[in-house]
């Protein structure tokens, strides 16, 4: 693990999506950016040059797993409001560490540097039942049972839900792309680590077809906060990591109340392609703009 200077991508927005937010805080952060040894043939991009983050040989550019729904209802996303990101802090006791923390997140990404013992992403995923909630913030999807695991220093976590936020919350050199998806897993004593994929409707690809596939949940659960609904096939989210992406990787937070730290995070650092109608329809989770 490597200290290095970085800044926070605080959520600050103004409504609407965007690709350019820099509005960041800054904080030093001991992070790691690590990528697939198996993609050396072909690498992503890697970030322009900036704060410094650390890569492999190869690189490519319970309230455990959250808020409670009744935590949710407690804070905004809107900033300059009395319960927005500027005074979350302040909010409950609990959530101090959102003002006081030390390795809070999301963060910006900008600057690598060589992690030479870092390998391949590890993780199994299977299909289960799941239930789609719409939590007044984000539209969670949660496994009944969790699934499957993701193993981070021979150590394992439990997948538990994936919820997606509109923009995205980490941004590269400053940029946020339209749309982030986290997949939150736990292990057996309730550490947190969490697998984030970046979506953009400017990549070129297909549409997502977990996205598609849960469209019609999604407009059925829109603006109807902490309703729930369960999805009638089984969903298997092994499909949703490209095995191809080189990855980042560092310490941070719960990037909502209680902004909990010692939070493991994964990032891909290949973008996926996403429709601006299944943008739009994340937005809407609320009638309430967000941003």
């Amino acid at each position: 693990m490597i200290d290095r200077s970085m800044t926070t991508a605080r959520r600050r927005h103004s409504c609407g999506t965007t690709q350019s937010s820099t509005a960041f805080t800054s904080v030093t952060l001991a992070i790691i950016a690590l990528f697939s040894v198996t993609c050396a043939a072909s690498p992503d991009p890697a970030p322009a040059p900036g704060p410094t983050v650390a890569a492999s040989a190869s690189p490519d550019p319970a309230p455990a797993s959250g808020p409670t729904v009744a935590a949710h209802a407690l804070f905004s996303y809107m900033e300059n409001t009395a319960n927005g990101p500027g005074h979350w802090g302040s909010l409950e006791p609990d959530w101090a560490i959102c003002r006081d923390g030390k390795e809070q997140s999301p963060i910006d990404i900008s600057k690598m540097e060589a992690a030479q013992d870092m390998g391949p992403l590890e993780y199994t995923y299977t299909a289960g039942d799941c239930t789609v909630q719409n939590q007044g913030h984000d539209f969670v999807l949660k496994w009944k049972e969790g699934n499957g695991k993701l193993t981070v220093e021979k150590k394992d976590y439990v997948l538990q839900q994936v919820h997606w936020h509109v923009p995205s919350e980490h941004t590269i050199n400053g940029t946020r792309l339209d749309m982030e998806m986290h997949m939150v897993h736990q292990d057996s004593s309730k550490a947190r680590a969490v697998l984030s994929v970046f979506f953009s409707k400017r990549q070129p690809g297909d549409p997502s077809k977990l996205l598609t596939g849960l469209e019609p949940y999604f407009k059925r659960l829109a603006r109807k906060n902490n309703m729930d609904e369960d999805v009638t096939e089984l969903v298997d989210p092994s499909p949703w990591v490209d095995k191809t992406s080189g990855y980042y990787r560092y310490e941070g937070s719960l990037t909502t109340p209680p902004c909990s730290e010692g939070v493991i995070w994964t990032i891909m650092s290949k973008v996926k392609h996403v429709k601006e109608e299944q943008v739009k329809l994340l937005d809407a989770v609320s009638v309430v703009c967000r941003w």
